[in-house]
C-alpha cells in the first residue's frame, strides 16, 4: 500500500528512549501501512543503531534506517530524512518524545478534509513518569482555519506567536515542503528559527488542531537545557541565515516591518535570553556585538510600530537598551533581572 505519512526521526544517543518513541508509532490507530518511519542515526556513540536495527527486523515494511558516519546535528539529520521521504505528508518526531496513539489518524483526516498545507497541533510537557491526562486536558481551545492568501493575514501571522517555529508540532504536505525548497540549516543549533519563519512566509492554508498530541519529554540532558556550551551561540548565526534567506526570497521587501520585528525577537531578545540563561559567566562582549549587529542590520528598528503593539513592557525595555552602550555593571543587572523572571 502507498505510504501516506513520512515520519522523520533524528536519533542521537537515544537508545534509552527509542522503545517508547517507536511503540507510539507502530501502535497508531491509523493503518500502519500508511506510515513510513524514517530513522536517521546521527553517528550515535551508544546502542542507538543496534536498537533501531532490532525494530527494523520487526517492522521491515515500515521502518527505513539511515546510518550517518559523522554527526551533523538535527538540521542535517532532518534534511537526510526529507531526501528519503515518499509520503504525501511529512511529520517530524524527536527520538526522546512520543505521540498519542490516535495522532496520525486524526491529522491525516484534517489534511484530507481541509486540503491545508500545514496542520499545527499542541504538545504537552511530560516527564514520562505519571499519566499526564490525570491532571491535564488534551484540549484547551477550539480548532480554526487560517487563510493566508491575503498579505494582511500573513502580516498578522508574522508578528504574533500564533504559529511557533517548531517543526515537531506540525504536519506538512510534502508538496509544500518541496515546492518551496524548505530545508533546515545544517551543523547549527536553533535550526527551527530558520525553518519556522520560512514556512510562515510561504504557507497559504493552515489548520490549527488545538489538541495535545505530542509528548515533549522533559529531558534534563537535552541539548537546549545544557549550560556553557558553545553551540548556544548558534542562535545568532541561524537567525542571520534566516534573515539572509528571507531577503533572497523577497520577504524583507514585501513584509519589511514584520520581518524587522522577527529579527529583533529572535536575534536580540532571544539572544539576550540565551546569554543570560545558558551561560554562567557574564557575556558582556557578546551583548555589545549583538547590539552592534542589530543597529547595522535593522537601523530603523526604533520606529517599528509593532514594538508597542506586540511586545510587552519588559521586552520593550530590553529593546531600549540596544543603542544605550550600557556598562558591564548595568548589563549584569539586566542578566539578573532575566534570570529572576526566567
Amino acid at each position: 500500500m502507498e505510504k501516506k505519512i513520512s515520519i522523520i526521526i533524528p536519533c542521537y544517543n537515544a537508545e534509552q528512549y527509542l522503545d517508547r518513541c517507536l511503540f507510539s508509532l507502530v501502535n497508531q490507530t491509523i493503518d500502519l501501512d500508511k506510515l513510513e518511519i524514517i530513522c536517521v542515526n546521527d553517528a550515535s556513540t551508544d546502542g542507538t543503531w543496534d536498537k533501531l536495527c532490532s525494530w527494523e527486523r520487526r517492522y521491515p515494511e515500515n521502518l527505513l534506517l539511515v546510518d550517518c558516519e559523522k554527526n551533523g546535528k538535527l538540521g542535517r539529520a532532518r534534511n537526510i530524512g526529507l531526501s528519503y521521504a515518499t509520503g504525501d505528508y511529512i511529520a517530524f518526531l524527536d527520538a526522546d518524545d512520543w505521540m498519542e496513539l490516535d495522532s496520525y489518524e486524526r491529522l491525516y483526516w484534517i489534511m484530507q478534509q481541509y486540503q491545508c498545507e500545514i496542520v499545527a497541533f499542541q504538545f504537552v510537557r511530560d516527564d514520562g513518569v505519571q499519566n499526564i491526562w490525570e491532571w491535564q486536558n488534551r484540549r484547551d481551545r477550539e480548532d480554526f482555519y487560517l487563510d493566508l492568501s491575503q498579505d494582511e493575514e500573513r502580516r498578522k501571522l508574522l508578528v504574533t506567536a500564533l504559529m511557533d517555529n517548531g517543526c515537531t508540532d506540525k504536519m506538512y504536505t510534502r508538496e509544500f515542503v518541496e515546492d518551496n525548497h524548505l530545508r533546515f540549516p545544517e551543523g547549527r543549533a536553533y535550526e527551527d528559527i530558520y525553518w519556522g519563519v520560512l514556512t510562515q512566509i510561504h504557507a497559504r492554508h493552515v489548520c490549527f488542531f488545538n489538541e495535545k498530541l505530542y509528548h515533549y519529554y522533559i529531558n534534563p540532558e537535552s541539548l537546549v537545557m545544557k549550560k556553557d556550551e558553545a553551540y548556544h551561540m548558534d542562535i545568532f548565526h541561524t537567525t542571520m541565515m534566516m534573515w539572509e534567506e528571507c531577503a533572497r526570497r523577497g520577504a524583507l521587501e514585501k513584509y519589511p516591518r514584520e520581518m524587522e520585528l522577527n529579527f529583533l525577537i529572535y536575534y536580540y531578545l532571544g539572544g539576550l535570553k540565551m546569554l543570560a540563561l545558558r551561560y554562567t559567566d557574564l557575556k558582556y562582549k557578546e551583548f555589545q556585538e549583538m547590539c552592534r549587529v542589530v543597529m547595522q542590520t535593522v537601523p530603523e528598528y526604533k520606529t517599528n510600530p509593532y514594538l508597542v503593539q506586540v511586545l510587552d513592557a519588559m521586552q520593550q525595555l530590553q529593546i531600549a537598551l540596544i543603542d544605550q552602550n550600557i556598562s558591564i555593571g548595568e548589563f549584569a543587572q539586566v542578566v539578573d533581572m532575566i534570570r529572576g523572571g526566567r
